[in-house]
Parts: C-alpha cells; structure tokens; sequence
C-alpha cells in the first residue's frame, strides 16, 4: 500500500509542479548526507518518516451489511484511518530555484485535498473512502526541525509537512505471501597510494553567468571537514589527502549568492560556479 502512494505522490508531483522527469527527480529516500552528495540534478524529496492512526477521524460505529435476497445480514467497524506523514524538501544547486521549486510543490499540493481516483496506482484503487490530504499545517510539523537535521546529519532547509490520510479494513487477510528485495554487499579494495594520501581535489570556480570568466578570490569551504581555500589569480583551488565518498563544497564570492556542490570522490572534474 505505502509503494503505491509513493508513485501516487509522484504522478501528482510529475503532473501539476508540474516537473519534467528528465530534468527533475522526485525521491522518496532519506535525504542525509551521503544521499544529497549523489544528487545531479534538482530533486524533490518525500521521505515519508510517521505513520499513526488518526483518532480524529475513528469510526466507532458498527455498520450494518444486509445481503440482498436472503433473510441475513451481517455488522462490523467502519475502517480505521491512518496519516502518513511526509517531510518533503527540494534540493537544487541555487537557493532561488531550490525556494521556486518548493513554492511550486506547496501549491501543486494545496490544491488536491482529496486525491483523484485517476491519481490513484495499484491497491489506492480500492481505498473504501476518499484519500484526504493536508500540506503545511501548524499542528503537523515536526516539533524540532533541528533535530531531524542533526539526527540525518545534513544541512537544514525548509521542509513541507505532508499528510496523506488512508482507510484501513484490519478483517481484511492477505493471502500471498510478502516478497521482499535481497540486501547486497559491495566491497571495494583500495589501492596502498588512496589508503595513505587520500584524493586531491583541484578545480576552479567559474562566473554563472559567464562560464567562459573565472572568479579569483572566492571561498571554497568543506562541509564535511571545514578546510577552505580562496582561488588564485586563475580560479583554481585544491584540497589534499580527502578520502573517497560524497562531499559538499560551499562557495562563497564578494557581491554573489553562496551556491553548494555535491560530488562524490573520485569524480573526473571538479569545477563549481557562483
């Protein structure tokens, strides 16, 4: 049920943002940072982190089901009603197109309160009652945005609090048996050179509105280890001795916005732009 309103979530995103998925992704992945660090593109995220019945909304009635041409009937419970709670956040290279993007989630989901059954995939279909949603709301949020953060060890940026509201029938069994991926385990033998020195980090930082210009004197701050560099006369900057795994580079220019860049070492190039 839960796979099935993932892809509900991104058939809405995909339809009404609207966003093209050549060009943007839509991810329902934990966004810590080793996450973020792969990203090529801007992504929306969906991490959906609770999921909790809604009292609210509990049918305590007994519902009367009287078979037609014969002399019986039958009672049960209404269905119970559960919130699935997603912290949704969008990642992009900009500040500007991460804050377009996300106006642009909010008001593709303030506008469905009640998902279209055209909307629905797979067992979504057979929902008894109409699947409710709320975006944003004061009483839904997290109590501490700062410790999903810490608790993810990522950067902090706004996040939308989005609540999807689905109908439960627990005297409904499932017959077939669930089947479930298989883990795997990649292991990778370093060479003696990276186990003693590590990578080098060199690439230069370039104008965004003129890629051809660089940009002399900016700072270039690691996340991950808070060494910074200022670029010489020609753009350059290096950083020595950084192990393999996903990095995060902060640039910082006199008169420009601050963008972020993820790479994940090795990479075969490492310019930025700001």
């Amino acid at each position: 049920m839960l796979d099935d309103l993932d892809e509900t979530v991104r058939e809405l995103l995909h339809r009404y943002v609207p966003v093209d998925p050549e060009h943007v992704d839509v991810s329902f992945d934990l966004p810590d940072r080793e996450w973020s660090a792969r990203l090529t593109r801007p992504t929306i995220n969906c991490f959906l982190y609770d999921l909790r019945e809604n009292h609210k909304m509990r049918n305590s009635s007994w519902e009367t089901h009287r078979q037609v041409g014969a002399n019986s009937a039958s009672r049960q419970k209404g269905p119970l009603r559960f919130d699935a709670m997603y912290q949704i956040t969008t990642w992009a290279r900009s500040n500007d197109d991460q804050h377009r993007l996300l106006w642009r989630t909010v008001a593709a989901l303030a506008r469905h309160t009640v998902l279209s059954p055209d909307l629905l995939v797979g067992e979504l279909k057979d929902q008894p009652l109409p699947v409710s949603t709320t975006v944003a709301q004061p009483d839904q949020g997290l109590a501490n945005v700062g410790d999903f953060w810490n608790a993810i060890d990522n950067r902090a940026r706004p996040v939308l609090t989005y609540v999807v509201t689905l109908s439960l029938d627990p005297e409904i069994v499932v017959g077939s048996k669930l089947v479930l991926g298989q883990p795997t385990i990649k292991l990778q033998q370093l060479g003696r050179e990276e186990v003693l020195n590590g990578f080098s980090i060199t690439g230069r930082v370039k104008d965004r509105s003129d890629t051809t210009r660089i940009v002399d004197g900016a700072l270039v701050v690691m996340s991950e280890t808070g060494d910074r560099v200022l670029t010489d006369d020609e753009g350059a900057f290096a950083f020595r001795g950084v192990r393999r795994g996903p990095v995060t580079l902060v640039i910082c220019a006199p008169h420009r916005e601050q963008t972020t860049w993820s790479f994940r070492v090795p990479a075969s190039k490492y310019d930025v732009e700001v």
